[in-house]
């Protein structure tokens, strides 16, 4: 009877890539090790046939191989894109997503459900300050990381940079003769919202303009609230020529509004979105919006979680995307109106 085959470990894989098998266990484990030298370790540790037992894993390392990551309402076309590479980095790392959706109000509960899985750590999309579980998690030291969120606390960041974005629309708007605008906002209390608020407003300032309170509609970043929102200022005696929005998902209903409406997009009014998802470069939808490099800010947050996980006494990380205006077919040059 044939001898049967030993299974490989991490010592095979260490030799036969000429390192240590202390790093063969980094990398198998998202600890902090070069992309370059990660690539190779799972090249070799496939070519082998390694299997990793995660059970025998965690009762060495104490950890599972889980990453938590919250987002706070599925159905926003931000999500998928972002965790599509979430997903991705992680299983290059050998790690596993468990994905909490956390509608408003309930992001404490998605987070203490991750806990009882035994995460190692969590990516956090839809952190606000006044989220209790959030300061008692930064006071464990718990491994954490906000993506496309910022809160005072001393934790790992990694976000969009929104107030430039913002500013960066009303330039644009501005410079084709728009002079009454509007602005559909998302969550108050989110840095998203806070600080694309606060670039728009600001460079609005800049030009001499005003935003009075009607022409500001509050959402929670719900397509509904947009909706309805979008309808009132059309009602109005003297409507927007261009809507700013503080993501795509509220530009599309805004744009639906102005469809039903019987107007034209740009040439009665211009909206302009934030994210540059996937569906607002669509024909059909021709949306001028803000990129942020959705990817990037994706693989990063992974990337801060490992090192978190290897070096739990790193200092705080905070880390800015440069954001990017798109400009599409939805927006173009204020046209006179014959009773303004």
């Amino acid at each position: 009877m044939s001898e049967r085959r030993k299974a490989p470990t991490s010592v095979d894989i260490a030799r036969a890539a000429g390192i240590s098998q202390a790093t063969v266990s980094r990398a198998l484990n998202g600890g902090v090790v070069s992309d370059e030298t990660r690539a190779r370790i799972l090249q070799i540790s496939k070519s082998l046939g390694y299997s990793p037992n995660a059970v025998a894993r965690g009762l060495v390392t104490s950890r599972t191989g889980l990453v938590g990551v919250v987002v706070s309402d599925i159905t926003n076309p931000f999500y998928p894109e972002f965790l599509e590479e979430i997903g991705r980095t992680l299983a290059d790392r050998g790690q596993q997503m468990l994905l909490q959706n956390g509608h408003a109000g309930d992001q404490q509960e998605a987070v203490e459900l991750l806990l009882q899985q035994r995460v190692d750590g969590i990516i956090l999309t839809a952190a606000t300050p006044g989220l209790g579980i959030l300061r008692d998690l930064v006071r464990r030291r718990f491994p954490l990381v906000l993506a496309n969120r910022t809160v005072d606390l001393a934790c790992d960041s990694v976000e969009g940079d929104n107030a430039a974005g913002a500013a960066a629309v009303v330039d644009h708007l501005y410079g084709l003769g728009h002079r009454r605008f509007a602005m559909i906002e998302g969550t108050a209390g989110t840095s998203t919202a806070t600080q694309r608020t606060a670039g728009f407003l600001g460079r609005l300032a800049d030009h001499g303009i005003e935003l009075k309170d009607e022409f500001r509609v509050r959402t929670d970043f719900r397509y509904e609230q947009a909706f309805t929102g979008t309808e009132r200022l059309l009602d109005r005696r003297y409507p927007p020529s261009a809507i700013f929005c503080h993501n795509d998902l509220l530009a599309f209903a805004a744009l639906n509004v102005i469809k039903e409406r019987g107007l034209r997009v740009p040439e009665d009014v211009s909206v302009v979105g934030f994210d540059n998802t996937l569906q607002s470069g669509w024909k059909s939808i021709d949306l001028t919006t803000v990129d942020q490099p959705l990817a990037a800010m994706a693989a990063r947050s992974v990337e801060l979680l490992g090192g978190r996980l290897a070096e739990p006494e790193l200092p705080p990380r905070r880390e800015v995307f440069p954001a990017e205006l798109i400009i599409r077919g939805s927006t173009g040059r204020r046209r006179p109106r014959s009773r303004s």
